[in-house]
């Protein structure tokens, strides 16, 4: 069964060892393209967050899908990196004033993403979970509420994807460390993807990557 997504990653540089600067603006040509295409169909200009889903194969990189708002987790590594304020961007979006260039902090992220014992099939809802803010606030790890509601002070699950604990650093293996220590701060009926943002997982990609370009 399909899950949505359990955790994204992000180096420094912004890009991947499997991705190049070309494969991002070949990429970013296809959504600069859609956006025209939409404008000229219907006269409207599109104003908003466009997510594109790529994947990089044999033959080029190939559209997945568009979907009209920021990605989930991808929208927590990027926006703690965003030296610009997110509200005047949002305005400028509106007004049709956006700069050129938006800038980010050069770090590596790693995100990963708690969900209920037995999602997606027949998840745990309504269960209590015990959040460390003190400890997760020394570690450096940040947490981000998802699919859970409060009940007086405590916080339940849903049957969806409940928390996104992430860590910022220079390196990929720094950021994953604080991820996952970030994840031993949070108690209840949860589980998570251990491998997102390893060096083991990493190197998979690249062999994988390698195999299919060689």
């Amino acid at each position: 069964p399909n899950t949505g997504g359990m955790g994204s990653y992000s180096m420094k540089d912004h890009l991947m060892p499997f991705i190049s600067k070309d494969d991002v603006n070949v990429a970013l040509e296809d959504m600069k393209k859609t956006v025209a295409a939409v404008k000229a169909e219907t006269g409207v200009e599109y104003k908003g967050f466009l997510y594109g889903q790529f994947m990089k194969t044999a033959n080029g990189i190939k559209l997945i899908e568009f979907n009209s708002r920021l990605g989930d987790p991808e929208a927590m590594n990027i926006l703690p990196l965003l030296k610009d304020n997110f509200i005047d961007i949002c305005w400028a979006i509106i007004n049709g004033s956006l700069p050129k260039t938006i800038e980010f902090k050069k770090k590596a992220t790693v995100c990963k993403y708690l969900a209920p014992e037995g999602y997606p099939v027949n998840p745990k809802k309504d269960e209590k979970l015990i959040i460390d803010k003190e400890r997760l606030v020394k570690i450096g790890a940040k947490c981000y509420y998802a699919s859970v509601y409060r009940d007086g002070r405590d916080i339940f699950t849903t049957t969806s994807r409940a928390l996104g604990i992430l860590g910022i650093s220079d390196s990929l293996e720094e950021a994953e460390i604080i991820s996952e220590l970030g994840v031993g701060c949070i108690k209840g009926k949860l589980f998570h993807r251990k491998d997102v943002g390893t060096r083991n997982l990493l190197q998979k990609r690249i062999e994988h990557m390698n195999s299919l370009l060689n």
